[in-house]
């Protein structure tokens, strides 16, 4: 992989789009999961997860499902780290249409952030080389029609990118980084922001747009 460009895109599918999907029903168990790690196993990957439960006995149910229970075959779970009456880190088989798909791409690897939310969504963080990318992009909206492919903020050269923009507008893409605005879930809103740079939250608003459609411009442009 010497030489070769590496970029970071987040996949994510909002709530009333994921809520329409089979693999929701997971949801129905744990109403949080977060990928802490993943490695290759097999067709699919082995990942630790911690999970939120919805009761006590979420993880027993759902240990107890039938393998044609869609939530079954999202995730199968291989070992229990740890299990409390709120929260479970477990070792599992993350399955489906998309994690197959991946599996069967070269040079690319989920990584964190990688979760779900109930009422939220679900976001699939992955990192690997530049073309391989560019053809997880695509296969996956033919897999996922509904999804919103997100270019996350991290690679190399959007830092690049970011050099590029007007000052103002940049000031203002880069306090959103630093607050957790392009962060899953958010953690401050366009107002934050405005009030950090005490501007408009018009203002901010047209910032991001316009500095985020520079950022993805330029680097779909080096795909």
């Amino acid at each position: 992989m010497a030489g070769t460009s590496l970029r970071t895109i987040g996949l994510s599918m909002k709530n009333a789009d994921w809520a329409n999907t089979p693999q929701y029903s997971i949801t129905e168990f744990f109403t949080i999961g977060r990928v802490l790690n993943s490695i290759p196993d097999g067709d699919s990957f082995l990942s630790q997860i911690e999970l939120v439960k919805v009761h006590a006995r979420s993880l027993e149910d759902f240990q107890n499902l039938g393998d044609g229970s869609p939530a079954s075959q999202l995730m199968k779970i291989r070992e229990v780290n740890v299990d409390t009456e709120t929260i479970s880190i477990v070792m599992a088989n993350l399955h489906g249409p998309f994690f197959r798909m991946l599996r069967g791409l070269e040079n690319v690897w989920p990584i964190s952030p990688t979760n779900w939310e109930k009422g939220s969504g679900i976001l699939v963080t992955v990192y690997g080389e530049q073309p391989t990318l560019r053809t997880l992009a695509r296969r996956s909206r033919e897999i996922m029609k509904t999804n919103k492919i997100l270019f996350t903020l991290s690679s190399p050269k959007t830092e690049f990118f970011v050099e590029e923009i007007p000052d103002r507008r940049r000031e203002t893409v880069k306090t959103a980084i630093s607050m957790g605005y392009y962060e899953y879930p958010r953690r401050c809103t366009q107002r934050d922001i405005a009030d950090r740079l005490s501007l408009k939250q018009a203002t901010v608003s047209e910032h991001l747009q316009r500095g985020e459609m520079s950022i993805m411009t330029s680097w779909s442009d080096t795909m």
